[in-house]
């Protein structure tokens, strides 16, 4: 059974929020270091973890339909 993601924003360019799943801190950093390598010290400090995603966000199941929120 894999882990459960978590949750991650950054921002590029500045004030760009991107969000972003992973199943680590650490594999986010490699994701953005790979992702932005001439920007990567400009795009780390805005990685922040979320405890959930933003409300606008939708999660769907397998049958594309939408989770609700309270089962997210």
């Amino acid at each position: 059974m894999t882990p459960p993601l978590k949750k991650f924003r950054y921002e590029f360019p500045l004030t760009e929020a991107r969000f972003l799943a992973a199943p680590s801190a650490e594999a986010a950093v490699r994701y953005i270091r790979r992702s932005y390598p001439h920007n990567a010290l400009d795009v780390l400090p805005t990685l922040r973890e979320l405890a959930r995603w933003p409300e606008f966000w939708k999660t769907v199941d397998d049958q594309g339909l939408q989770v609700p929120r309270a089962l997210t």
